[in-house]
């Protein structure tokens, strides 16, 4: 019977040391690679049922004149919460995503609108050339905080984009982008490859209503307007 009981102690220990709360890669003296890669498009994913890939525009060319990062902690993105194994899960330790070259990182992820029927031009159109299959924005990266949750990792991404519209005037909205995958051991890649999902789902949003600039359309009302 005690022998049993010791059995079950020991693989108990060694299942909690498995955990990625409690066994983790997360390295603070190194900043994540803020290098954007796209998930697969539904067509392009193994063992996934085949779709066709979106397509919002032809033919429109979206001209970036401005790509910052205005985000209020340009030092952070994010914090590994490390859990003791207890019933009320009380913190051990929070550690700190460092931070790299977020501007880099979201004219990556700009680049990759060519998916959604889009040519992204960095740069301000040329003079004179008033096309109709065009629009231009500037584009702001005001978030990019990714944390652990039990056994998840999550992100929040929030681009603001200031449209230039015909006649002169502008319009500005704002993208939230949210991305959760599973925690495996905490790693910088792990939290990069969260942080990516909640970027592209930022820059989906966005290119949906460039389409519609495009296209001749109005922009929808922003959410939460009265």
């Amino acid at each position: 019977m005690r022998l049993c009981q010791e059995q079950l102690a020991a693989a108990a220990f060694a299942a909690l040391c498995a955990l990625p709360t409690l066994s983790h890669a997360l390295t603070e003296s190194e900043p994540l690679s803020m290098v954007f890669e796209p998930a697969p498009e539904p067509a392009e994913r193994p063992n996934g049922v085949p779709a066709a890939p979106l397509r919002l525009a032809r033919d429109c060319t979206l001209y970036l004149s401005a790509i910052e990062d205005t985000r209020s902690n340009k030092v952070n993105a994010g914090n590994l919460t490390v859990m003791m194994p207890t019933v009320h899960a009380t913190p051990r330790s929070v550690q700190s995503l460092r931070s790299g070259d977020a501007t880099a990182w979201t004219r990556g992820a700009l680049q990759s609108l060519g998916r959604y029927g889009l040519q992204a031009v960095p740069g301000a159109p040329p003079a004179g050339d008033s096309g109709a299959r065009q629009a231009v924005a500037d584009v702001a990266l005001r978030l990019a905080h990714a944390w652990s949750v039990n056994l998840n990792l999550v992100s929040h991404v929030v681009l603001k984009v200031s449209y230039r519209l015909p006649g002169g005037g502008t319009a500005a909205r704002q993208y939230h982008g949210m991305g959760t995958r599973t925690n495996w051991t905490s790693a910088n890649g792990e939290f990069m490859s969260v942080l990516n999902l909640g970027l592209e789902e930022a820059v989906r949003g966005m290119a949906i209503d460039a389409a519609s600039l495009c296209d001749g359309r109005p922009l929808p009302e922003p959410v939460g307007a009265p």
